[in-house]
Formats: C-alpha cells, structure tokens, sequence
C-alpha cells in the first residue's frame, strides 16, 4: 500500500502528534528565534511549521517518505516559514547519526524505529547539545504484552519512565492522553481511512483486497491503542 499512503492519509496533517503541545513545552524552556529543532520522522510537516510560525525556530525535517516531505515544503511555504523550514528525505536510523548540535530533538508517534525507549533517547540525546531538550511521543502497555506488530518493545509504564532517564537526563514533562481523547482520535482516524479506501478501490479494483487486510489492520491496532497502551508524551532535557 506504500505508493497509496499519502492518498490514503490525506486527511490528516500531524498523524498522531499534538504541535500545540510540542511548542508549548518548548517555548517555556526557552526555545525561540535563532534555536535550531530537529524533527525525525517529520511526516507532513505539521509540527515543524506550527513551530516555526509560533517560536520562531529553524527546524530541520527529516522522513523517508518522499510526498510526505514534498508536503512539508508546501505546507511551510503556504506557511509564510519556508525559511525557517528544511524536509529532505532520508531513512533516519542513518541520518540521525549525521545531525549534531540542535537546542531540541522530537521523536513523534514514529514508531519502533531505534528500538525501545531507552535506545530511542540514546540516539536523540547525540542530536543535541548538552543542556537541549528532547520530545518523544509513544505510549507504555498497561496490563499486558500486545501481539501485534511495533509493539513488542512496549514496557509498562514504570520501566519506560526508567528506560527515558537511563541515560541520565531529566524528564522535565509528561503528558498522558485519556482513553476518552484515543477514543474520540480514532473514530474520526478511521472514518476518514475507510472513506478514503473505498474511493481507492472503486477507482482501483485490483488493490480491493490489499485496501481491505489495510483497513483491518489499522481498526485492530485503534483497539489495541484503546485497550491495552497509554499514549503518552515526555519533554527531556540532556544532562552532560
């Protein structure tokens, strides 16, 4: 389903991140004109331009997927922040080595990309100067593991909460979303997926079985999200 993805998720402009939230916390830990922000895993952009028209900040967008970085261009051009804004594409577990000396780092409902939390911090703390500060939006398992793809490195929301600090550095924030707010995110998530699946198919008939086992998969993990796992949100900062 990859050469459809961006047809299928052209609805949805921050794909699971709060940007309000994000320049929130930054803001009141100082960063503003002249800081510089590192988005991993970027998506369309939303967040980096929110960031960039509220705080001022240079932000650096990196994400695999090509049309997703062609929106952030857009997006931050219609913005009124393309000088602000820079999306290249590039597969981050590689880039990210290569992007050093930022004030913030943000790891936004990306998924198991470096591993668990612990390594996920790892990789994010080496992005930034000491004293910078790092966003990462993932979730802990609340009663029991899940079988389902990407979630095999969940741990219950004590270890996590060890895992972030593992490396020394201090989480300053965290925000935990209700079952009330996942609920009500995935409704709409999906009402928008299936809309959007059924006009692929009645287009492309052949893909009708790929779109369906698509759409299955993406109700069966809204339930697990509403089950089994808390959405959560960490503002750290780096010490040392």
């Amino acid at each position: 389903m990859l050469p459809y993805l961006d047809e299928l998720l052209v609805d949805f402009d921050e794909l699971g991140s709060d940007a309000g939230l994000v320049a929130d916390w930054l803001g009141r830990h100082g960063i503003g004109a002249g800081a510089r922000v590192l988005d991993l895993g970027c998506g369309k952009g939303a967040v980096a331009v929110v960031l960039a028209r509220a705080l001022g900040c240079s932000v650096t967008g990196i994400d695999a997927f090509v049309p997703f970085v062609d929106e952030g261009r857009r997006r931050a051009e219609t913005g009124g922040v393309a000088g602000l804004c820079e999306f290249r594409a590039g597969d981050i577990r590689s880039e990210a080595a290569k992007e050093t000396g930022y004030d913030a780092a943000l790891f936004l409902a990306v998924g198991p990309v470096y591993g668990g939390p612990g390594e996920t911090v790892g990789v994010l703390r080496r992005c930034v100067r000491p004293g910078g500060l790092m966003v990462v939006d993932d979730a802990y398992l609340l009663d029991r593991a899940v079988d389902f793809p990407g979630y095999e490195v969940l741990l219950d929301g004590v270890r996590t909460r060890a895992q972030l600090a593992s490396h020394g550095d201090e989480i300053l924030a965290e925000k935990l979303f209700t079952r009330a707010e996942a609920e009500a995110q995935n409704r709409r998530y999906q009402a928008r997926i299936e809309e959007r699946g059924r006009r692929l198919a009645a287009r492309r008939p052949g893909l009708a079985s790929d779109i369906a086992a698509y759409i299955e998969k993406e109700r069966r993990e809204c339930e697990i999200i509403e089950r089994d796992i808390q959405n959560a949100v960490w503002l750290l900062r780096r010490i040392g």
